[in-house]
């Protein structure tokens, strides 16, 4: 047989077992490598809304009910009931989309408020309500106002029946003051909790709601659907007792340190560097010469 056959047939054999492994090779060219991150999120929005209990149809020195009432610039973000056996209901976000990157897979979710005062303490630490109060996180199903209510206020103290609400504010009937209703009066929310944390009452201590999977899932939905962030409810299991309330600090807070911490932790793709597209054209590059090869010989 003459060599040049012989060396076509050779050549033919080496292009095709190359071309067996060009898929493999090509794939591992293509693989979007995974990375796991975690950040830490401030509070975009937080408010108190104050209400339905036998303290409500009983005017305070204002005339004003406590259902008309907004606490939504000011120091503390209320939870549980106070002296009056009136519920107070916290609401806080956090802007998910606006920092984690879209397509992430929520892996880890935690968050963190500092406790400022305690129901019935007169803001004396180691006074009042001395009782861990279990505070669920539920997830919010409608927008509801910020409001500035409360921004004159530099203590806690002395915040805990709310202000008279301006237009726009969340107050117990209205996620929007003067325009827009709760479906439900005392916010719309799932029935679910999220997460549930059994609250102590050290002044300035660390309160930490820890990863559940109803807390991933919801940043997940958060992140994938912003529309739909409308954060969570803070509801004390203790609200309709007397004297039962935490308050926490709010991203008002002067002292950055005592500000709602959001932690979540993300795998994040990672877009094929350039180097792996040009490995790949390289090996295209490097079949195509071999078929030249294996024919012109």
């Amino acid at each position: 047989m003459p060599s040049a056959f012989i060396q076509a047939g050779d050549n033919m054999t080496t292009y095709k077992q190359f071309v067996r492994i060009l898929p493999i090779l090509l794939v591992l060219t293509d693989v979007s490598f995974a990375r796991g991150e975690t950040v830490m999120l401030g509070a975009s929005k937080d408010a108190t809304i104050f209400g339905a209990s036998s303290n409500q149809g009983i005017p305070n020195t204002d005339g004003q009910d406590l259902f008309n009432r907004s606490n939504g610039a000011g120091p503390g973000l209320f939870s549980g009931g106070n002296g009056a056996l009136a519920a107070h209901r916290g609401l806080i976000a956090f802007d998910i989309a606006g920092t984690v990157p879209a397509g992430s897979i929520i892996t880890d979710v935690s968050m963190t408020l500092a406790i400022g005062i305690v129901a019935g303490s007169g803001g004396a630490p180691g006074l009042g309500d001395q009782t861990s109060r279990t505070i669920s996180l539920f997830h919010v199903t409608a927008d509801w106002g910020e409001g500035s209510t409360g921004s004159n206020s530099t203590t806690i103290g002395g915040t805990g029946q709310g202000f008279p609400a301006n237009p726009g504010d969340a107050t117990w009937n209205a996620r929007h003051f003067g325009s827009t209703d709760w479906t439900t009066p005392g916010g719309d929310f799932r029935a679910t909790p999220s997460g549930s944390l059994a609250v102590g009452s050290q002044f300035f201590s660390s309160q930490t709601w820890q990863s559940t999977p109803g807390m991933v899932a919801d940043v997940q939905e958060w992140l994938d659907s912003p529309s739909s962030n409308f954060g969570w409810m803070l509801i004390n299991a203790d609200e309709n007792a007397r004297q039962t309330h935490r308050a926490f600090f709010t991203k008002e807070s002067l002292d950055p340190a005592m500000r709602p911490q959001l932690s979540v932790g993300y795998i994040a793709p990672v877009p094929v560097p350039a180097a792996f597209w040009l490995f790949g054209t390289g090996l295209m590059g490097a079949a195509s010469l071999m078929w030249r090869k294996a024919w012109v010989a």
